[in-house]
């Protein structure tokens, strides 16, 4: 398990339980009725939309990240669907550890097997993330990656 994308996992769970997908914005006509008739005209220019508007950025990303590992059908175990279902199972549904293992197709009490698959999960969004992040931060990734794994001498 990679405590960091663990964190941001939970974050994104957390999310998701508070606020969902959705996202809401007062009615005009409430407003109006707060305000009797004459709402505050404040600063003139846009406003940058906070509270109750759905998913904080890093939450949207794993969320990404997620769909992304949905989609995926590649690799060498094409288990891309099945670790999004489990990272679903895991911090959106907050299930049983027996039953994302039985969701998943994990025989039932192979431990060892299971945080396998938390730590491929783990590995997987994060690879997703750094590429998300942009060209410069990808190489870096990469990199990092491979110092490593690089043997020692």
């Amino acid at each position: 398990m990679i405590a960091t994308i663990e964190d941001l996992m939970v974050h994104w769970g957390e999310q998701h339980a508070r606020l969902g997908l959705g996202s809401g914005v007062g009615s005009q006509m409430g407003t109006i009725m707060e305000w009797k008739g004459l709402p505050p005209s404040g600063t003139p220019g846009s406003r940058i939309l906070k509270d109750g508007m759905g998913l904080d950025h890093i939450a949207s990303e794993v969320e990404a990240a997620v769909a992304e590992l949905e989609r995926n059908f590649n690799g060498a175990a094409r288990r891309g669907p099945r670790l999004a279902k489990l990272a679903k199972l895991r911090y959106l549904d907050h299930a049983t550890v027996r039953e994302q293992m039985r969701e998943v197709g994990i025989a039932e009490g192979a431990d060892r097997t299971y945080r396998n698959w938390v730590t491929a999960l783990h590995q997987q969004v994060m690879t997703i993330l750094i590429l998300r992040a942009g060209p410069a931060r990808a190489i870096a990734g990469k990199l990092s990656v491979q110092l490593k794994q690089a043997p020692r001498s």
